[in-house]
């Protein structure tokens, strides 16, 4: 498995490779898996974007799963992480529904973060109540999950019940320990492109700054599961989520996958680490919202 995804990350998570390339290339990767029996998808718009529902036995529930896509906020799509979403959906027995919010270049910052706020809004106005929401998110969908719970915070809106991250992205430059060391055994993201989908998504300093998650105060946001592996470049992103929310006396959760890779999450019905780890993220999502029963 290791082999198949270097070697697909190699053709498309590519600098070399033109972005529209990148993103049919990780859409065709994540858009023909079998999906689970008992998990419907259904396609609409929420907020003004494209969404799409993944919907446990054929049923919207009354609690769901908002989910952010990564892709380094230039790639990626419902389409792409649609294996992901529907086991997420069966494990937490919840339906997620996944926005297709704007990418950059196109729409850098902050285009996909007032996509995400207008979704969350969209889901209280449709009936939701914020408690029985969940954001979860991978890489820069995960980042995108955290600054919108940042948000809602600092704007003292209703806050999710809980977050599910998947090795968020929270420093947007080469400046820790993991982003120098760990790009020769993970076999999803290399340096330029890494470089690349931020110079695209924070086109100055002065907006990388305002954007670097690793300088925001953590204090107050709901409960968190986070998941990292141990071979992958973002390691010291989610080590360091979990000293500055443990530090503020805040509830997270950190499991780290020994010799897994970047978003091993992402195939999950042809490998079998990815259905346990998504399996633990229902349990997690199924249990700080079960407090909250309609």
């Amino acid at each position: 498995m290791r082999k198949l995804v270097k070697f697909t990350s190699g053709l498309f998570l590519n600098q070399k490779c033109p972005l529209w390339l990148q993103r049919k290339g990780l859409n065709f990767l994540g858009g023909y898996t079998w999906l689970p029996k008992a998990v419907t998808v259904n396609k609409t718009h929420m907020a003004g974007r494209p969404v799409w529902w993944f919907d446990p036995n054929n049923q919207r529930t009354s609690q769901a799963v908002l989910y952010f896509h990564g892709g380094g906020y230039g790639v990626g799509s419902p389409r792409s992480h649609r294996d992901l979403c529907a086991f997420l959906a069966l494990y937490s027995g919840l339906s997620v529904v996944s926005l297709d919010y704007r990418l950059a270049p196109e729409h850098p910052y902050p285009a996909a973060l007032d996509d995400a706020v207008a979704a969350y809004q969209a889901l209280l106005a449709q009936g939701f109540k914020a408690e029985h929401l969940a954001l979860a998110g991978d890489s820069a969908g995960g980042g995108l999950a955290l600054s919108l719970t940042v948000r809602l915070r600092d704007r003292q809106l209703p806050m999710p019940g809980c977050l599910f991250l998947i090795s968020p992205w929270l420093i947007k430059s080469q400046e820790t320990n993991s982003h120098r060391t760990q790009l020769d055994i993970d076999p999803v993201i290399n340096e330029a492109w890494s470089q690349q989908m931020a110079d695209h998504y924070l086109p100055d300093e002065a907006i990388k700054q305002t954007a670097c998650l690793s300088t925001h105060d953590f204090s107050g946001l709901p409960p968190m599961l986070v998941h990292v592996g141990t071979d992958e470049v973002l390691l010291d992103d989610s080590l360091l989520l979990k000293q500055k929310v443990a530090q503020t006396g805040g509830h997270v959760q950190l499991i780290t996958y020994p010799e897994l890779w970047h978003v091993f999450h992402f195939s999950p019905s042809l490998f079998q680490p990815a259905r346990t780890a998504l399996q633990q993220a229902g349990q997690f999502i199924d249990q700080h919202l079960a407090n909250h029963q309609p």
